[in-house]
């Protein structure tokens, strides 16, 4: 099998996916590409003999494409294996994003200016592709409020708050795999063997001065300071950074100190004062405060005030009442006052699970948008949807609590590196699916087994993969608990019950519309509800409010837009079809959009409804029928 392009890789993935013939027409709607490039690319793979012994792409006279596997695990390893060396080039860069991120590397990098026909030679790219690919460069600086500077018969380079520059850097590693910045010598971002020492010191420190960090939060500090072992080592030193008191933190301090005290020894660098400050900043953003540290917090204290809005807000919009759960609201204040100074600091955090999140907990994801808003009056500062995400871990795992009747349990040890709220997440989702099997006596980090004991634990269900010989039987799980991993128990968890029909009305679904964006459809639906006097004229303003914060568009050409707070009299669906996708979100198209109208006051539909719309959202047939439904009961047939 010859090697393939990301852009062919994309391709084999949808048809790998689908039990049916899919159209060129379809996936290039996915891709965000024409119909030909798409029958263009087909072609190339046929023609290279991709046909054979592995898999087969069948040309279906009228109905599309579909793949066979004959090998599955040639396939996959064909797949996905790296592209050979003397390949690369071509291949790498036929990719935007990819593009794109070595523009920004090499501008990092670089202590002078960069001439733009450099970029070009090294991609293999055209100016005119050059010069698109900047804008979105541009854009990425923008967010960070730096500036690509443009000098004639110099080229280009960036300006702007060394800081920034590192935050940009450490969000671009950590929201991608680390191979793509380790690959070329020239171009590497972080040493791997410098950057495994480093995460073995900072173990030892917050062991040492009993700080929990969960091994997401581990891996974003290690790289930030490896980054600024990479900055320091090229001369770019950080300034002063004026909004961080540093005296407030002092025992954040002392760590600090010692944490660059055993990196300087190990490097040879020398960290001046503002780079202490710097890993200061990234200590208070991720340090999760021990339990008994909050009898200190006085009724008071910015955490606790937060919280408290929260809770009535839970309540006065969502009618869910915390108020009683101890648990609920003492993890929420260990997760709270960090995320706040992360705010503060301008410190974005990765969520690994955000996309699965979205999709497998929307109700509580909801509510963690409702809890958010509390935290961005208060800072005046945007929450980000990484940050939503990980609240609304915790909200789940209240959520769970309440489903949660019988609490006999086997003895079973929890490892997760997912965070504190993942954990407890998989915790009570373990307790309602396993009631009469499990105990679960503890949930710990990874880096925390080896020195665990064992002698009383009986299996240990890990998130990870634990390859040491411990003697215990170890059972690896999604997050999530997918059904391969509980193939054989049913589960207790409440089934929705829902039933589409009564939801929808031939006088609410308006088909094959001529829309050009996401504002003009939401306008349309709301001001078609409001006509029929079911929303009020202000409609469209919670729609858009919700919108705004993060956005509903779940992939497979679907969204699911709804206004911030519930405030129809009924609960109903609206739905709308479009003659041709718009783009959503970034690059997310859409062509199927579900306007969600929940009745005020009562939310115990909203999960049931949630998982019903993402059943249909995940069913690529079903949404390609529905888009092609030429009148309301055909739609409504399809969608019952």
């Amino acid at each position: 099998m010859t090697l393939l392009s990301k852009r062919q890789k994309d391709i084999l993935i949808l048809l790998s996916k689908s039990k049916e013939p899919v159209t060129s027409n379809w996936m290039a709607k996915e891709l965000g590409v024409s119909d030909r490039t798409i029958r263009n690319e087909i072609k190339v793979m046929q023609d290279n003999q991709i046909n054979g012994s592995i898999v087969e792409i069948d040309s279906i006279r009228g109905k599309g494409y579909m793949l066979r596997i004959v090998d599955s695990e040639r396939f996959s390893h064909a797949l996905y294996e790296k592209t050979a060396e003397d390949n690369t080039i071509a291949n790498d860069f036929a990719d935007k994003d990819a593009r794109v991120l070595y523009i920004l590397k090499r501008l990092f990098l670089e202590k002078g200016f960069i001439k733009l026909e450099n970029f070009s030679d090294e991609m293999y790219v055209s100016m005119s592709t050059l010069q698109n690919d900047l804008k979105i460069v541009k854009e990425v600086l923008d967010k960070y409020k730096l500036r690509l500077i443009n000098r004639p018969h110099y080229g280009s380079k960036v300006e702007g708050d060394e800081y920034m520059k590192r935050l940009c850097l450490s969000n671009l590693l950590l929201n991608r795999n680390h191979e793509t910045f380790l690959k070329e010598d020239s171009l590497q971002l972080i040493d791997p063997v410098l950057l495994k020492k480093l995460k073995e010191i900072i173990i030892h420190k917050v062991n040492k001065y009993k700080m929990d960090i969960s091994d997401i939060s581990l891996e974003n500090l290690a790289t930030h300071i490896a980054i600024a072992c990479r900055r320091i080592k090229e001369g770019f030193v950080m300034e002063e950074l004026t909004e961080v008191i540093v005296d407030d933190h002092p025992f954040e301090k002392i760590v600090a100190k010692e944490i660059i005290h055993k990196i300087e020894g190990l490097t040879g660098l020398v960290f001046p004062e503002a780079e202490i400050h710097y890993i200061i900043v990234h200590l208070v953003g991720t340090k999760l405060l021990h339990k008994k540290e909050l009898v200190e917090f006085g009724k008071f204290d910015e955490a606790g005030t937060i919280i408290n809005r929260m809770l009535e807000r839970l309540k006065s919009e969502l009618n869910w009442d915390f108020s009683q759960d101890r648990e609920f609201v003492q993890a929420l204040t260990l997760h709270i006052r960090p995320a706040m100074n992360r705010l503060r600091n301008r410190m974005n955090i990765r969520n690994p699970l955000l996309h699965d999140i979205k999709k497998k907990y929307p109700a509580a994801f909801e509510g963690a948008i409702i809890a958010s808003k509390c935290i961005e009056e208060y800072l005046e500062i945007e929450v980000i949807e990484d940050e939503i995400a990980y609240i609304s871990l915790h909200i789940g795992v209240a959520l769970e609590r309440i489903k949660l009747e019988k609490k006999k349990r086997k003895k079973v040890l929890i490892v997760c590196a997912s965070g504190v709220g993942s954990a407890r997440l998989l915790y009570y989702r373990l307790q309602n699916l396993f009631d009469q099997e499990l105990e679960i006596v503890d949930t710990i980090n990874y880096y925390n087994l080896s020195s665990y004991n064992l002698s009383f634990i009986d299996l240990i269900i890990s998130t990870i993969p634990i390859t040491e010989e411990i003697g215990i039987p170890i059972q690896v799980v999604n997050t999530f608990l997918e059904d391969k991993d509980i193939n054989s128990i049913k589960s207790y968890l409440s089934i929705s019950t829902h039933k589409v029909e009564n939801h929808l009305h031939p006088s609410r679904i308006f088909l094959q519309q001529e829309l050009q964006s996401k504002e003009g459809i939401i306008q349309f639906l709301c001001d078609e509800l409001y006509k029929q006097e079911l929303v009020p004229k202000n409609y469209v303003d919670l729609v858009l409010e919700r919108e705004s914060i993060a956005p509903t568009s779940y992939g497979n050409l679907v969204a699911v837009p709804h206004p911030m707070v519930p405030v129809t009299e009924e609960t109903f669906w609206t739905v709308c079809t479009l003659t041709s996708p718009v783009q959503w979100h970034d690059q997310q198209m859409v062509q199927f959009v579900c306007l969600l109208n929940i009745k005020e006051g009562t939310q115990t539909e909203l999960d049931g409804m949630f998982k019903k719309l993402i059943s249909i959202i995940e069913n690529k047939t079903i949404v390609q029928k529905i888009i092609k439904s030429k009148n309301a009961n055909e739609l409504i047939d399809l969608l019952t």
